[in-house]
């Protein structure tokens, strides 16, 4: 926090000047650029830029857009002079992507404390490059209130059983399940996801697939997967091609359906339209093993980096030294923001974090969760399948032709020989 302090001081001197008769013009202040696609948190995070700023003089100017549209816009910027000081990246892949203009934050206080399963995503060559600013975990969310309204008493364990609540939901006159296929992002990343993880080891087998040795048309859990899929179809809410994301998300909050795949992030979306709004997860069956399908799906959603070209990177790096450590900075992420923190220094509560966090929090200690493998695959890779995934729901390709169609895309886009 040394830096921390100094910049303090530096502000306290700029304030004593003005008292003094002095001027501190506004153009030497020191901003600091965010630019994140968590867009549920973003009028939060505007306020937390704010108290920044009162206690350290340095602006933090935020700005948030979907995740969609993210890494489009976040390479507009680095090409057009306008590249932000912090900005998200999911790891992996992607840490390797940015890698030439990423700080090393190796020996930032804060590491030491980062939780194991945060590590290797944001390590290249043994130096840590990035922040894991949360954990964020899925299965089914679930409106337990017109879950019991509709007759069901349990949730299910198997596809079958799932096929079944769904067939009671709509005999109860609610609208079983959302799907938000109007855009890749959703399907290509937290759908798909369920059949890689679900894989013996995930990292092989997505090596494998980019070597082009793995038969999707064959293999037993990538058909059980697209079980799956028929299932969700079959029962989804008015034509999922024309659901987005804020479609989902609104569909959910004013229960218009019973059902949706969201990440915990989620809840603070629900609750700002409807306070009233009940949530929890159920596991997502893929096939007829109970045991098999018990996990909920959870990693280092993204990481917060520095941009190593910015003229504020000290500045940038006590920001996150704050944000991490500091009992306000803590406040904001797990009150706040409802994050389950990848730092072992951090705890949190349901009270904190509401619900569906709360349950991805006790999922992780308890050992019954998966990865999220999409941040491994060959960049650009997860939006194609996306586009695969919306292709074979619209009926433009049968089970053959999807499953073929994303052992290509692995194999097209990989750099793994």
């Amino acid at each position: 926090m040394k830096r921390l302090l100094s910049v303090a001081l530096i502000a306290l001197i700029a304030i004593s000047m003005v008292f003094a008769g002095g001027s501190s013009e506004s153009s030497d202040q020191k901003v600091i650029r965010i630019c994140q696609f968590k867009v549920e948190i973003a009028d939060d995070l505007q306020k937390l830029a704010e108290e920044y700023e009162e206690l350290t003089g340095i602006k933090v100017e935020v700005e948030s857009t979907s995740s969609d549209g993210y890494q489009t816009l976040l390479r507009t910027k680095f090409a057009g002079d306008e590249a932000p000081d912090i900005f998200n990246n999911e790891g992996f892949s992607q840490m390797a992507e940015w890698s030439e203009y990423l700080a090393d934050l190796t020996d930032e206080p804060w590491v030491a404390d980062m939780v194991p399963q945060a590590v290797e995503g944001a390590s290249i060559d043994g130096r840590i490059y990035g922040l894991p600013l949360y954990f964020e975990g899925y299965g089914w969310c679930y409106n337990p209130k017109m879950f019991e309204a509709a007759g069901i008493t349990e949730l299910p364990e198997t596809l079958e059983e799932f096929d079944e609540v769904c067939t009671k939901l709509e005999a109860a006159g609610f609208a079983p399940i959302g799907l938000p296929f109007g855009a890749s992002y959703n399907p290509g990343r937290f759908m798909f996801n369920v059949a890689v993880a679900h894989q013996e080891n995930p990292t092989e087998f997505i090596e494998a697939a980019c070597r082009g040795e793995i038969d999707f048309v064959n293999d037993k859990i990538m058909n059980e997967w697209v079980d799956m899929l028929d299932v969700c179809l079959k029962h989804a809410y008015k034509n999922p091609l024309d659901m987005d994301f804020p479609g989902q998300i609104s569909s959910y909050a004013f229960e218009e359906v019973a059902i949706t795949m969201a990440n915990n992030g989620g809840w603070i979306s629900f609750t700002e339209m409807n306070p009233d709004i009940d949530a929890d997860y159920m596991v997502i069956p893929i096939n007829n093993d109970a045991a098999f399908n018990d996990v909920l799906y959870a990693g280092p959603s993204t990481y917060w980096v520095v941009n190593k070209n910015s003229p504020v990177v000290e500045e940038a790096k006590d920001f996150l030294e704050w944000l991490v450590t500091s009992e306000r900075g803590k406040y904001y992420l797990t009150d706040v923001f409802g994050f389950v923190p990848g730092l072992s220094t951090m705890s949190v509560s349901e009270e904190q974090v509401g619900p569906l966090s709360a349950a991805v929090s006790e999922a992780i200690v308890e050992g019954k969760t998966l990865g999220w493998e999409w941040p491994k695959y060959p960049n650009g890779a997860a939006d194609e399948i996306g586009d695969a995934i919306i292709a074979y729901a619209a009926g433009e390709l049968d089970r053959t032709q999807f499953l073929e169609n994303v052992q290509e895309i692995f194999v097209r886009l990989s750099t793994v020989r």
